[in-house]
């Protein structure tokens, strides 16, 4: 039954979903199963020109695709009677740059892909090419296989698409630290330099656009 509401509410060709136990979270003394939802952008794919104000408003844009299907498959739980909760995007601070629960490695365990080199889910169909959502629910259900081994291998167009070589071209395992793969410290502060001049920060998309994974997709 579940199952067949997740799909109704966030199926579909451009979109993978799978579900990751959650006993190894902080969140498990009230729920059980997270449901990571990965939504593909429509662009962006290797052949294409690098461009920052329009990987900005791809990533805006599916931004709110991705929230509106989640607040779809929020009201559809709730019409269920299945307690859930939907976790924040939002980084705790700027220094330690972490969300109260990574969607990340919520997909991990799910089996939707592994961390790239580049810091970044890699999923299959799609690549890096996602942007990611979730939500906590009471119930248990069949969860996904986690992966445990990088598909990167010895590729490195992420490596060097990095203009500033943030990426430090480590293959990822499950116990690999977020700094072993990126210095992401000075990432960030790289892209908020951009805040002064556009209000915003800098959406970087050279790892992204490298990425060999998911190319082929129209």
């Amino acid at each position: 039954m579940i199952e067949e509401l997740i799909d109704s509410a966030v199926g579909g060709e451009d979109t993978l979903w799978g579900a990751a136990d959650l006993s190894y979270s902080e969140f498990y003394d009230r729920y059980s199963t997270a449901i990571v939802v990965a939504q593909a952008y429509d662009r962006y794919v290797p052949e294409d020109p690098y461009d920052e104000q329009g990987y900005h408003e791809v990533m805006s844009r599916f931004r709110d695709t991705i929230d509106q299907k989640i607040a779809r498959l929020a009201q559809m739980l709730e019409q269920a009677g299945i307690e859930h909760y939907v976790p924040p995007v939002a980084q705790r601070d700027e220094q330690s740059l972490i969300a109260p629960f990574s969607f990340k490695h919520g997909a991990v365990l799910a089996g939707l892909g592994w961390i790239g080199k580049n810091s970044l889910l890699i999923t299959r169909k799609f690549g890096p090419r996602v942007r990611l959502g979730a939500v906590l629910i009471r119930d248990s259900m069949e969860c996904g296989e986690p992966i445990v081994k990088s598909g990167c291998r010895n590729c490195r167009a992420c490596v060097d698409a990095c203009p500033w070589g943030m990426i430090k071209g480590i293959n990822w395992t499950p116990t690999t630290r977020r700094d072993e793969l990126l210095d992401y410290q000075r990432c960030n502060a790289k892209r908020r330099e951009y805040i002064e001049s556009h209000g915003r920060k800098h959406t970087c998309g050279y790892c992204l656009l490298a990425c060999p994974w998911g190319k082929k997709r129209k």
